[in-house]
């Protein structure tokens, strides 16, 4: 299935995700694939949080807008097919990367929050990461914006830590 780097979010009917119709949706990079160049263990740079429902996502991503984010800074995994192309375990890149992930599970406290951000993908929900790329200082405006639309799990990842925004 060829995946276009830039499609509108997907509404949820019947319980499900399906394509919005005409004028529902705000334009996000949905589910690409961020090991397109090796295996990504860490979003750098960015701010990351979890959405259990598509409506609070959206009023993210409207009020992400008005602080000068667009669909070059902001991707949006969502459902099942999420979870599959994150692959937080590593599980479909191999023993190296599985035994990375392993230890990492050692010495960090990140297994907790890719197991949460897995299960609530593979529950319906959506997790979103905005790329902050010189925005830095927006950072807390960003947490505050996904905090107020009911995001969870809200943390910032630099290079070498990870900050708990909310």
């Amino acid at each position: 299935m060829s995946r276009s780097p830039h499609l509108p979010f997907m509404k949820v009917r019947d319980g499900k995700m399906s394509r919005p119709l005409r004028g529902e949706y705000q334009m996000a990079q949905v589910n690409p694939d961020p090991h397109a160049y090796g295996y990504v263990f860490v979003p750098i740079n960015r701010v990351t949080g979890l959405f259990s429902s598509y409506e609070h996502l959206q009023g993210a991503l409207r009020d992400l807008e008005t602080l000068g984010f667009d669909s070059q800074h902001i991707e949006v995994f969502a459902g099942e097919e999420g979870a599959d192309v994150l692959d937080l375990c590593g599980q479909r890149h191999g023993v190296i990367t599985r035994m990375l992930r392993n230890i990492e599970a050692l010495l960090t406290d990140n297994t907790d929050l890719h197991q949460q951000a897995d299960a609530t993908l593979r529950a319906g929900g959506a997790a979103i990461g905005i790329l902050m790329d010189g925005k830095e200082e927006k950072k807390e405006q960003v947490a505050a914006v996904l905090k107020a639309n009911k995001g969870q799990l809200i943390h910032y990842w630099g290079r070498w830590t990870t900050e708990r925004l909310g």
